[in-house]
């Protein structure tokens, strides 16, 4: 209104001002000239007029489309459930449209942390979007980016329907009976387990409305929906303490290993990954449930017990002539250890070279990289002569050079990229084979066309020496070498006192045949006085951690990894305690973790969450120029996330 009587005045203002000027040059100059200016005047004040009613007919269009657009935009934001808040630089509040006001939600003044405080991120710039829940419903919210604007879109009926088909995804299960087909069982024993174990189990599992069916004699498929698997997971597998407790009373060597996959509804997918997880969770010694989600990592539960020795030689000979296979149809190959090469790691290697060159292929071992540990390498460098003159010895570099598309490559005494002497060659390399019997750890780094981890066995010698057999048999083992295999075994069964089988000494028992002279072994595993010394330094620094867990801690000082695990190995020997933790920094520039248990603890399982690994009573972690404090501090954080979460749960976590 006060634009229209602006232009009003102003055109009379103009057509008066034009009219007197055209007066007065009339007046003064001529009389002719009067009547022209009169019609110039009009016809100027009616130009005026002309354009002054276009811009009346223009501000009328763009009100009606301005009133339009305004109808349109709120029909839109209704129909799409969609609303705005706007705020000022101190974050409160000087808007809300009509979406808010029918909801009962005026906060207008107030701070938008203070009403929505789960949107401090967004507000940061740290988040470009977010799903809130009020008042049971569900609002996506987004920042207009450069604005102090704030879209909420209800999405509550999209969020339901994707929570539905959630809890209505499937989730397949394998179970398996582990060592039920090794064990020589008599018909009480059988009775036992169908009636104590095998019924408990299927009734568990009828209690969730769990579809199952009977594969073979120690194996069950079981089908259920995500929400039926929740419920059993939140009940923590209870029926893997159940089946344990009844066959340590009923004196069976029977538990329980349980995989379930889920996070896709590709059934061929789940059932491979099913087939894996089952698979994965018998590597690390059974006992335990395994569970993963497409696209995401495994998750463990239980494996508090270690692995049991498996009495079936059938196995033995098949992997042998898988290996001789892979072995023959390669153009040499290549082995490698873990770094600081041990007795048992260097042993398995000069095994697997006499089994590759019984093949007549030219074989070599990586040794001269990633350091060796001081007891072994004096007993290698004592045999130099021998052993020389029969494998060859190099530098990863070397091997690198050796390289190429038809190598075989065999890991002996680890599974890990990370902790071989060769990651480079791993790498590169498109053939490998694993031979280990350590724990399975979740994320292997490796693929390996062969896994063969046995987490029962003593030693990956025993592992190695136990395919002797099924290959040539003109192969010849030294005294020498003899010595050193029988050396891998000894030190790590702590002199055939912890993880041995019957298998363990029948390896053992050959070698003796073979020219192991076990006075000779003993002097050989001697130590000089030093390493004692050292050894007392680490043993004196230990402190009570908790209730049957020491843990030596030494920022300073380097000492050998061996003198690490042999204190470590002291300490877990004291009375009352169940678990020794050694952390120092090795002769190597590492900090280290070295970790023993009586079988209460497992101390792998801890290590693993530290990106270490090993068995259930022996584990280790090495850091790179890692620093002694900062690793006692995560391993404090670890021991306290374990305990917290009760020594059944393997993973110790909530999933």
């Amino acid at each position: 209104m006060k634009r229209k009587t602006f232009i009003t005045a102003l055109s009379a203002m103009i057509c008066a001002g034009v009219i007197l000027a055209l007066l007065v040059l009339g007046l003064f100059f001529s009389q002719n000239i009067l009547l022209p200016a009169i019609i110039t005047a009009v016809f100027i004040m009616l130009l005026i007029m002309i354009f002054y009613s276009l811009d009346i007919v223009k501000n009328e269009t763009n009100k009606q489309i301005e009133n339009q657009l305004e109808l349109s935009y709120k029909e839109v934001l209704s129909h799409g459930d969609i609303g705005i808040i706007t705020y000022d630089e101190n974050y409160e509040i000087n808007f809300m449209s009509d979406f808010f006001l029918k909801r009962n939600m005026n906060h207008l003044g107030e701070k938008v942390l203070n009403w929505l405080p789960e949107l401090q991120d967004m507000l940061k710039n740290e988040a470009n979007n977010q799903t809130i829940i009020i008042n049971d419903e569900k609002f996506s919210v987004r920042k207009i980016n450069n604005a102090f604007v704030l879209t909420f879109k209800n999405i509550t009926k999209e969020y339901d329907l994707d929570q539905k088909l959630d809890d209505d995804a499937p989730v397949i299960g394998l179970l398996s009976y582990d060592n039920y087909d090794e064990l020589e069982m008599s018909e009480d024993e059988l009775s036992y387990i169908n009636s104590n174990i095998k019924v408990p189990v299927i009734d568990y599992f009828r209690n969730f409305n769990v579809v199952y069916k009977t594969l073979k004699n120690n194996r069950m498929l079981l089908l259920m929906n995500q929400t039926t698997f929740d419920r059993i997971r939140d009940d923590r597998f209870s029926i893997l303490n159940k089946v344990r407790k009844v066959a340590k009373d009923g004196d069976v060597g029977v538990t329980l290993s349980m995989a379930f996959a889920g996070g896709s509804d590709d059934y061929d997918e789940l059932d491979e990954m099913a087939e894996e997880l089952l698979e994965l969770a018998q590597t690390r010694g059974g006992d335990q449930v395994v569970i993963k989600r497409s696209g995401g990592d495994a998750t463990f539960y239980g494996g508090t017990t270690e692995a049991r020795e498996k009495q079936s030689k059938t196995k033995v000979r098949v992997t042998a002539n898988a290996i001789k296979d892979l072995i023959e149809k390669s153009s040499d190959v290549i082995i490698v250890g873990h770094k600081e090469m041990d007795a048992d790691c260097i042993a398995s290697a000069i095994c697997m070279s006499n089994i590759a060159q019984s093949l007549n292929k030219k074989t070599y071992i990586v040794s001269r990289s990633g350091g060796m540990e001081t007891m072994i390498a004096d007993v290698v460098k004592k045999y130099s002569s021998v052993l020389e003159n029969k494998h060859h010895f190099i530098s990863e570099s070397e091997g690198m050079g050796l390289l190429n598309d038809d190598t075989l490559v065999i890991m002996v005494d680890h599974h890990s990229a990370a902790q071989s002497n060769s990651a480079n060659i791993l790498k590169n390399a498109k053939r490998i084979i694993i031979l280990d019997h350590h724990r399975r750890r979740a994320d292997l780094d490796v693929t390996a066309m062969m896994l063969y981890i046995e987490a029962a066995a003593s030693s990956t010698t025993e592992i190695a020496y136990e395919l002797v057999p099924y290959f040539s048999k003109n192969i010849e083992i030294t005294d020498e070498e003899a010595n050193i295999m029988y050396l891998g075994v000894m030190i790590d069964t702590d002199h055939f006192r912890v993880r041995t089988g019957s298998r363990t000494f029948d390896v053992v028992k050959l070698l003796r045949r073979a020219g192991a002279d076990p006075m000779v072994c003993d002097a050989l595993a001697q130590e000089p006085y030093d390493n004692v010394v050292q050894r007392s330094r680490i043993i004196n620094a230990g402190k009570v951690y908790r209730k049957g867990v020491i843990i030596a801690s030494l920022s300073e000082g380097n000492f050998p990894r061996s003198i690490a695990s042999q204190a470590c190995d002291m300490l877990v020997k004291a009375k009352d305690i169940e678990a020794a933790f050694v952390v120092c920094n090795s002769d190597r520039n590492e900090a280290i973790i070295s970790a023993r248990s009586r079988g209460n603890v497992n101390v792998q399982v801890i290590l693993e969450k530290m990106h270490g690994g090993g068995h259930m009573t022996a584990a280790g972690l090495q850091v790179a120029e890692g620093s002694v404090p900062k690793l006692e501090a995560d391993l404090i954080k670890t021991l306290d996330e374990y305990f917290k979460g009760g020594v059944e749960d393997e993973s110790h976590t909530a999933v």
